[in-house]
């Protein structure tokens, strides 16, 4: 776990969060390992589809041929937080990740309150955070699962919005938005979503999360995030659809969410 300088009881660590919500236990994350104690939504995601990861400043260095090894095909690398902090590993693993043939993308983790939304989302492209049509870029990626300052419902409903649309008119991609029915309809409301935004959905279910894990107005997901102790690095994922929907997703401006 690296140390910030800055801000430490705002900083609130996903797999902390995710752990005491969703399992009620801690697991080790691993370098590309496995842990003896495999999640059975682990068991069925790893025999399906097109498998990703997320990674912060946790992970370090990555050794991302091993990642690629294991069959890793993509990877969201942690860029900013709020508008004050900078990822240090970014560099080496968003570059990282591109060199061994995965595809990457960026996401920033959300202090709504804390600062204005198009400062976040500046601070964040500023640091790397863009959209380049190589074909090998994930669009950004919103990480909303916290409200420090404790916003209601349609002033955090009001930031998402605000932050999406900068991202879209600075990038010309829609970006995704990560979040966990477990935040989002307590904080954020269960009758909303922004419009033909991607979900990237954090679920540790036994099968693929559907109805009421999903949040908000969201009826499907594009990424599920099912593990947070391997097999790879980080959070482990699994895209929803084919070769093709992959493709789509990458690299096709005028995407349209599978949620939709």
């Amino acid at each position: 776990m690296n140390t910030m300088s800055a801000r430490p009881a705002h900083r609130v660590d996903r797999r902390t969060v995710l752990r005491s919500a969703l399992l009620g236990t801690a697991g080790a994350a691993a370098l590309g390992g496995t842990s003896a104690a495999l999640l059975p939504a682990r068991a069925r995601a790893e025999d399906a589809g097109i498998r990703g990861q997320d990674v912060s400043s946790h992970q370090g260095n990555v050794d991302w041929a091993a990642q690629k090894e294991l069959g890793s095909r993509f990877a969201y690398c942690k860029t900013t937080q709020g508008n004050w902090y900078p990822n240090p590993y970014f560099a080496q693993q968003y570059g990282g990740s591109y060199d061994a043939g995965l595809v990457r993308g960026a996401y920033h983790y959300a202090e709504p309150g804390n600062s204005g939304p198009v400062d976040e989302c500046d601070y964040f492209l500023d640091n790397g955070g863009g959209w380049t049509d190589d074909g090998r870029t994930l669009p950004g990626m919103l990480d909303v699962e916290t409200n420090p300052t404790g916003l209601g419902r349609e002033d955090l409903q009001a930031w998402v919005t605000e932050w999406v649309d900068h991202y879209r008119t600075e990038t010309g991609r829609t970006p995704v938005v990560y979040t966990g029915a477990w935040f989002w309809d307590d904080q954020v409301g269960p009758q909303w979503a922004p419009k033909n935004v991607p979900l990237h959905v954090a679920a540790y279910t036994e099968n693929p999360p559907e109805g009421v894990e999903i949040p908000g107005t969201w009826n499907a997901w594009e990424i599920w995030q099912y593990s947070d102790s391997g097999p790879f690095a980080g959070d482990s994922n699994l895209f929803y659809g084919s070769e093709e929907q992959f493709e789509a997703f990458v690299s096709d401006k005028d995407y349209d969410p599978v949620s939709n």
